[in-house]
């Protein structure tokens, strides 16, 4: 499996099975229980506490960040088909920018009152032939729902906190609850877009819906059978491709046709001919109680 990032003009990818579906450079350790994962060390990292933070992020990526990545986005010849039917999908699901050498983006989504859900390779990177216990932190994150042709449409929003396993390279350990600091009116985030339901232990349904921004200027979905793999029950496959940027996307059940649904798993990886997510489990469930603190 292989798993890449939008990171500036090139995108950055790490090999460990096969090909290319996300956004940052990521390998997996061996299969460890769900036990070991649910007991994992996890970590709240610091991002843009105080207001001085805030504003220099939100500066950064409306006054240049945003525009010099949308210069090389492909607007159309997606390699799957645009989300065009709106709803809570066009805008709960967004984009998450970040910095680390060169700017990058994955895709996330809006899951509680402050709570956006992505892949822990999107917001911590590895180094070469390093352990993800010492990668370095991605810099001036920012979530922005609703991304459409290098517009914000609802805004963008800050990140206070990032909830994830220190070891997240470890199996089933690739995801991440980014704490959000309000907006400049003092709304929370799903004050602003709303937030899609999450589960965790749910099992993929038929269909599960994928959503990514796979260095596009707009969402793209896919649907197909979700599977958790016997061999792999910490992942659910599903047979969608999408490619670099798609990373930290959702997997989503029981859509409606208000575009709501349950969150059930992140993108993180793909092969040849499917896509593969990290299962929400009892660590995401961890992450998420944190981030959702009073």
């Amino acid at each position: 499996m292989t798993f890449g990032r939008a990171r500036g003009w090139a995108a950055a990818a790490g090999v460990l099975l096969v090909s290319v579906a996300g956004c940052g450079p990521a390998s997996y350790a061996a299969n460890t229980t769900e036990a070991a994962a649910a007991e994992a060390k996890v970590l709240a990292h610091e991002a843009a506490l105080n207001a001085a933070d805030q504003q220099r992020v939100e500066q950064y990526w409306v006054s240049r960040g945003i525009a010099r990545m949308a210069k090389t986005e492909r607007s159309e010849d997606f390699v799957q088909p645009e989300w065009d039917k709106g709803g809570a999908i066009a805008l709960t699901v967004g984009r998450i920018f970040t910095t680390g050498g060169q700017d990058a983006a994955c895709t996330a989504t809006v899951v509680g009152t402050n709570t956006v859900v992505t892949a822990a390779h999107c917001v911590r990177t590895s180094l070469s032939n390093g352990s993800s216990k010492t990668a370095t932190w991605d810099e001036n994150l920012y979530f922005v729902p609703g991304y459409r042709d290098g517009q914000r449409p609802y805004g963008g929003f800050t990140v206070r906190r990032v909830h994830m396993a220190e070891d997240w390279q470890a199996d089933g350990n690739d995801v991440a609850m980014l704490e959000m600091n309000p907006a400049a009116d003092g709304r929370t985030v799903s004050a602003v877009v709303g937030a899609q339901r999450i589960a965790f232990g749910a099992k993929p349904g038929t269909p599960t819906h994928q959503f990514g921004y796979p260095y596009t200027s707009r969402v793209l979905h896919c649907e197909g059978p979700g599977k958790q793999p016997w061999r792999e029950p910490k992942l659910v496959r599903i047979p969608c491709l999408m490619g670099v940027g798609s990373s930290g996307g959702p997997y989503i059940v029981d859509l409606d046709p208000a575009g709501m649904g349950t969150v059930v798993a992140v993108n993180v990886s793909s092969d040849d001919s499917h896509s593969y997510g990290t299962a929400l489990g009892p660590l995401a469930a961890r992450l998420y109680a944190q981030s959702e603190h009073p």
